[in-house]
């Protein structure tokens, strides 16, 4: 299934997405915006395994939509993760366009739960910000807690799947060893627009992944070139930190495209979208953030 966290009168809810029209789970099951039980994003209807179960098992009726998707302002599908954390470097394709040799363990950063952003929401660049490069990729959203699982027992750990823009300032990122300082600005992880159940895909045949800048393809990719699969992702992870209930992993990107030639960066007004199989295609607008201050190096 399809789910959406949206906002409504100034109150977070979720949806249950039925082609053009969307169900509100809260307003389906009877619960009160005061109550202890209402779902503010995809992470709550995760963690709650009787409404999981209800919604996905028993079935929901489509027959009283309530409202159409064109009429909702979406958010991100998980708005307060504990950890959004990248993998760097995971497509053969990237490291074939760099010269880097195989990886023998996965190169992982953090994106900050501020960064994360929603479907047609604006990407803010500061203006000293001059080298903003788009990466289109795989998200996953993790369904339960984890810990020190094998690959085998990963799958049961993937609660959904959504494309992720993990917007990178290059200029920022390589300044030195680390590259969190280049990861991290607000705004710079547009998530969505769907969070979908790993039913509706098959990850064993893969995904393409697509992004687009001004509606012309920039970058393609398939998630079966990846070095580490979306299950050997998941358990590396859990050997290095516990996952929680709705913490988001970036699987990679296909290319570098701060590295094209001419290198693709962003500017005021470009429209980036990413597409990924069956996924959706999650569309955001960059605009220079004005500001006379100066930042500290």
């Amino acid at each position: 299934m399809r789910f959406v966290t949206y906002e409504h009168q100034g109150t977070s809810s979720v949806g249950a997405v039925f082609d053009s029209d969307v169900v509100d789970l809260n307003q389906w099951a009877g619960r009160r915006t005061d109550g202890a039980d209402w779902l503010n994003d995809v992470a709550d209807l995760l963690a709650d395994a009787e409404m999981m179960r209800a919604v996905t098992v028993t079935g929901l009726p489509r027959t009283s939509p309530t409202a159409q998707l064109v009429d909702l302002q979406l958010l991100a599908p998980v708005l307060r993760p504990t950890k959004v954390i990248g993998v760097g470097m995971n497509y053969r394709s990237f490291a074939r366009q760099l010269g880097e040799p195989d990886p023998q363990h996965l190169s992982v950063f953090h994106k900050t739960s501020s960064a994360l952003n929603a479907h047609q929401r604006a990407v803010e660049r500061p203006l000293h910000v001059r080298e903003l490069v788009p990466e289109g990729e795989l998200a996953i959203i993790i369904g339960r807690r984890t810990r020190r699982v094998s690959a085998l027992e990963a799958w049961d750990s993937i609660g959904a799947l959504s494309c992720a823009n993990d917007i990178s300032a290059r200029d920022l990122e390589f300044r030195t060893s680390q590259w969190t300082a280049g990861k991290m600005l607000p705004t710079s992880c547009p998530l969505g627009p769907f969070a979908v159940t790993p039913d509706e895909v098959d990850l064993d045949a893969g995904l393409d992944v697509s992004t687009y800048l001004n509606g012309v393809e920039i970058q393609r990719g398939r998630t079966t070139d990846m070095f580490f699969s979306a299950d050997e992702l998941i358990a590396a992870l859990s050997f290095l930190v516990d996952l929680e209930v709705g913490d988001v992993v970036l699987t990679g990107t296909p290319s570098d495209l701060g590295a094209c030639e001419p290198p693709v960066f962003l500017q005021d007004g470009a429209v980036v979208e990413v597409e990924v199989t069956h996924l959706g295609r999650l569309t955001n607008t960059v605009r220079d953030l004005m500001s006379s201050a100066t930042p500290h190096t």
